[in-house]
């Protein structure tokens, strides 16, 4: 047993005393803390200044199969159980690194991993056996942690020692400069969407507007990458640019078995209007493509068509997203892609909102159901506690300024039980909607919402929070209160909550924001 007074503690005998539980609330039972699945961090307090120090941690894995079950330094992970079976470096503090060794350790026996600086050099070692080392890491330690990932991980001993500092306080809300309209080649840069990849890499994308403000004409989808959780971005990076015609509604998924990403997107000649689309009028109509990512939004395929698989002949207008897909995560269904989208029919030029899926990882996709009701469109998706899915949609029908949903319980092949959710009001906008954790003996399942809370204009971007799976939404938090219009969420790699959302003044939106937030923050009214 580790005395209270041989080092700074963080975990002893499975009591948290100088650590951090970041979200996601770890359990606590006789063999220590244990967590399971994304989004869990076990941080220490304290962070470690210039100088040497060890750091000390006893941990059981469940299982090897790929989980990326790591310890966290800062946004570097040193990982016990990759993809290919091997231990992995991933971030900037391992650069130009690599490991490929096969981890000496055993599913369900616990092991010890001693991290020692010494004059500079940098030893990694498992049960006294060095598995690492390097000699350039020299700078302090702000964020030190562990997360199961996709495992389940028992910490029964988690100790530093060295020159102890405070960590970071949370960054303020951060503007992209790069998505600041009329700077550079773009007039505008509207529509985010965003996402966190397998390895933790905040993927963020939006149109670029060449020419105007408008939804018709010369637009691109660009991107911005973060492998810090948001602390710092790349340069803009261009996706997709067919000349003058319309590339738009960007909807990411990331697929956190195979670690593909997936980009849906809709097209459209530049010279063709939204109104003449509609009326059949246009020289061609709206057509879906999907873009993928298989090296973390490094590089991006070439855009494929699959207007055929996920588009009915009498339907005009078509929109993916904007914003967010999700991957369910359990029932016979675990594994699919699911995009949100929303189509007009030409007979009755009545719109709708449906869903598009994948089964076998992004290799072909599939039309689902659309909702038994009209006057919904831009729409996000999430998965429910009991297996089933809820549309959250923007709602046309004004006799209720509020969000529309719908559920589904047979994984998006139809659709029910449409209804307002009077809570949610809206100024006829788009918005997002985000599973944030999974309910747990210890603590309910949190689901997010995010939209400009207003019933007249697009104002307020407001970000709130359900406990009992969008039932009632008892807390919140004003990120913006000027003019902000659409939005989505994702969980960081840290645990945090990020919102990327339009912002501007006197009702234009100008920039593209990044902000994150704890779950903490979000306050009951």
């Amino acid at each position: 047993m580790l005395q209270a007074d041989a080092a700074p503690i963080s975990v002893l005998d499975g009591i948290a005393q100088q650590s951090t539980l970041v979200e996601k609330a770890w359990e606590r039972d006789e063999s220590g803390l244990n967590a399971e699945g994304t989004g869990r961090f076990l941080y220490a307090r304290q962070g470690l200044g210039e100088g040497d120090f060890t750091i000390r941690a006893r941990i059981t894995l469940a299982r090897l199969d790929g989980s990326a079950a790591a310890f966290v330094i800062e946004s570097s992970r040193f990982g016990f159980d990759g993809r290919s079976g091997t231990m992995f470096l991933e971030g900037p503090l391992f650069a130009g690194q690599s490991l490929t060794k096969k981890a000496p350790i055993t599913a369900r026996k616990d092991f010890l991993f001693e991290i020692k600086r010494r004059d500079n050099r940098t030893t990694f070692c498992i049960d006294g056996t060095e598995v690492h080392r390097t000699d350039a890491w020299k700078s302090s330690i702000k964020r030190i942690g562990l997360r199961p990932w996709r495992n389940h991980m028992t910490v029964a001993e988690f100790t530093l020692e060295g020159n102890l500092i405070e960590p970071p306080k949370p960054p303020a809300p951060l503007f992209l400069s790069g998505f600041a309209g009329g700077k550079d080649v773009y007039h505008t840069y509207r529509i985010p969407a965003l996402a966190v990849t397998m390895r933790g890499t905040v993927l963020a994308i939006c149109e670029g507007r060449k020419n105007s403000w408008g939804d018709s004409g010369d637009i691109d989808l660009v991107m911005k990458r973060s492998t810090d959780d948001g602390k710092t971005w790349s340069e803009l990076k261009l996706i997709w640019d067919d000349a003058e015609n319309t590339c738009g509604n960007p909807c990411l998924v990331a697929d956190q078995e195979t670690g593909s990403i997936f980009l849906l997107s809709t097209w459209n000649r530049g010279d063709d209007h939204e109104g003449e689309i509609i009326a059949q009028k246009g020289n061609d109509t709206r057509r879906v493509f999907v873009l993928r990512s298989d090296d973390d939004g490094l590089t991006w395929s070439k855009p494929q068509q699959i207007t055929d698989d996920v588009k009915k002949p009498n339907w005009t207008w078509y929109a993916t997203g904007p914003g967010g897909g999700i991957q369910l995560e359990n029932g016979e269904n675990k594994g699919r892609l699911v995009i949100p989208c929303d189509h007009i029919e030409a007979e009755t030029k009545h719109y709708y909102s449906h869903v598009i899926y994948s089964d076998d990882h992004g290799s072909t996709w599939k039309l689902g159901g659309r909702t038994p009701l009209d006057q919904v469109n831009e729409c996000e998706v999430v998965e429910l506690r009991d297996g089933a899915m809820m549309l959250n949609m923007r709602n046309y029908n004004r006799d209720k300024r509020a969000r529309q949903t719908a559920i589904s319980r047979d994984g998006g092949i139809s659709w029910s039980e449409q209804t307002h959710d009077a809570a949610l009001i809206e100024p006829i906008c788009q918005a997002a909607i985000l599973r944030h954790r999974w309910p747990s003996a210890q603590q309910p399942g949190v689901v997010l919402f995010s939209n400009p809370a207003s019933t007249q204009s697009r104002v307020k971007m407001t970000l709130r929070a359900s406990f009992d799976d969008g039932k009632t939404w008892p807390k919140s938090l004003l990120l913006y209160a000027g003019s902000s219009a659409y939005s989505d969420l994702a969980t960081l790699g840290n645990g945090n909550i990020a919102c990327l959302f339009e912002a501007g003044v006197d009702n234009i939106a100008e920039s593209i924001v990044f902000t994150q937030t704890s779950l903490d923050s979000l306050k009951t009214p």
